[in-house]
């Protein structure tokens, strides 16, 4: 898990990076990590790819208007490129990244 701190750095990197943004006992949260990992494994060499627990870091949430968990949110060069609160497959999560960078 990262703090907001550290989120900043991170999404203001020119290194486009997704962030999964979860709560606690959120069950959705946990079946989408092994997809998150496939991508990794997949595209990894093109983007980094974060967890934050928004019950830990609630300002995070507010920041950037996450309003349910899981979600996930692209972003690029400090900018939100797109976000979804929908679990998406490894090929829609693939294809929105690379569509996007």
């Amino acid at each position: 898990m990262i703090m907001d701190n550290a989120l900043q750095k991170i999404i203001n990197n020119e290194i486009p990076t997704l962030v999964e943004f979860i709560n606690s006992n959120c069950e959705p949260c946990a079946m989408i990590e092994p997809t998150l990992q496939q991508v990794k494994n997949l595209i990894g060499k093109r983007l980094s790819i974060f967890v934050v627990n928004i019950d830990d870091v609630p300002i995070v949430a507010d920041e950037f208007s996450i309003s349910s968990a899981p979600m996930l949110a692209l972003f690029q060069s400090g900018d939100m490129v797109w976000k979804t609160p929908n679990v998406l497959s490894k090929q829609e999560i693939i294809e929105k990244v690379l569509n996007s960078i």
